[in-house]
């Protein structure tokens, strides 16, 4: 919005404020002279009411003094303060400055904003200075300048113990992954055995007359002993389809063991990386 008004041909605005120190900090005027001798003087204003606090605003400006009384003086100082008194000397304006009445930066309630941005959209301030956190929703309805502070708060918090858990190792992948797993695997050594069983070249009693048979054990040992990454003495098959069967699933087997790391490594990674919160007391 425009500036209310000029004097001696410098515009004047209208500013709210809220009071968090060491930014924005208010006191009582001097109890002799009941005016701020050093510090900036702010109002604090009766009303919520957009006419009404622009009302009262003109009044301070022009030195009307009402029965009715709808604002008090009082003198702020603070980061902030000396702030806006410099970027008004460097930008030649003047400025009145006030309190928000419901003391509260701004946020949603009832699809309605209150505090600091109220002011703001509605129009009754020009602009705002404070401790003011820019936050996504806040700047979809009002424009923040660049921060002129960063909070350095950090969260101390104590050292909880942690107990490690018997199926920890199961824990990379999900329920439904590891019984795929293992049915696919029981699948496959059934699939080779009946393969290898049913070839006029493999090893069974009636193919080649071979003295040793491919069972659905020989199968069941290939298939864990190859997911699990351990060196057994196996049988081999000899028919083709079967050896195609053993190939494909070796090398799902790389696979499944290569995610399997990848997973068990962030997992205990992310484990002991922080403290999970579960309510305000821890």
């Amino acid at each position: 919005p425009s500036p209310d008004s000029k004097t001696q041909g410098r515009k004047r605005y209208r500013v709210v404020t809220n009071p968090v120190q060491p930014f924005v900090m208010q006191e009582a005027p001097h109890k002799d002279y009941q005016r701020c001798i050093t510090d900036t003087t702010c109002l604090k204003l009766f009303t919520k009411d957009k006419m009404k606090t622009i009302s009262a605003i003109r009044d301070y400006e022009q030195q009307i003094y009402r029965e009715n009384k709808t604002y008090e003086i009082h003198c702020c100082r603070g980061l902030t303060i000396d702030l806006l008194n410099k970027l008004a000397s460097d930008l030649d304006f003047d400025f009145t400055l006030y309190i928000v009445q419901d003391e509260t930066y701004g946020r949603k309630v009832n699809g309605e904003w209150n505090g600091m941005v109220r002011d703001l959209i509605d129009g009754t301030a020009h602009f705002a200075v404070g401790a003011f956190s820019i936050t996504r929703v806040r700047s979809e309805v009002i424009d923040f300048t660049d921060p002129y502070f960063f909070s350095g708060f950090s969260i101390l918090y104590s050292e909880k113990t942690r107990e490690t858990n018997m199926q920890a190792f199961l824990e990379p992948f999900a329920t439904q992954v590891w019984f795929a797993i293992f049915v696919s695997a029981t699948l496959a050594a059934i699939a080779m055995a009946l393969l290898e069983w049913n070839s006029p070249f493999g090893l069974n009693p009636w193919g080649r007359k071979r003295k040793s048979n491919y069972t659905l054990a020989s199968g069941l040992n290939m298939v864990y002993s190859v997911l699990f990454g351990h060196t057994v003495k196996t049988k081999s098959p000899k028919a083709w389809p079967s050896k195609v069967m053993q190939n494909f699933w070796a090398c799902s087997s790389i696979f499944i063991i290569a995610s399997y790391t990848a997973n068990l490594a962030a997992f205990i990674a992310g484990k002991h990386a922080g403290i999970d919160y579960t309510d305000i007391y821890d």
